[in-house]
């Protein structure tokens, strides 16, 4: 002959399961407005959490930030030389003033400021 469930022992299991529900849904924290459904998710079954949110793709380490590349002086292309007033001549460049590209004082014989005259 089988016992006979004493109400008592039912209240005491049906309060045991009703606390510990509780203590589950409200000691964890969640995202979620249902409390159904957080209790159903956060009590195991997977199957009735509702789907997680993709993250935001953020770095950990996002890179250092970098100087700005500074600024090149422009490339000037180098005085041209010239030996002697004659290949100055066959340049056209004939006469070279002081300041000029390619002046030189060895083509200024006179060290007037003008060269090949």
């Amino acid at each position: 002959m089988k016992p006979a469930l004493q109400p008592g022992s039912l209240l005491g299991t049906a309060s045991t399961i009703l606390i510990a529900s509780a203590a589950i849904a409200f000691a964890i924290p969640t995202a979620s407005a249902d409390p159904l459904t957080d209790l159903l998710c956060n009590s195991g079954s997977a199957q009735l959490c509702p789907p997680a949110q993709p993250q935001q793709n953020v770095p950990n380490n996002p890179p250092p930030l970098t100087q700005p590349p500074q600024a090149q002086p422009p490339q000037t292309q180098p005085a041209p030389y010239y030996r002697n007033c004659d290949e100055v001549r066959r340049a056209g460049k004939a006469p070279l003033h002081r300041g000029d590209p390619g002046y030189a004082s060895h083509l200024d014989r006179d060290n007037d400021g003008i060269a090949c005259e």
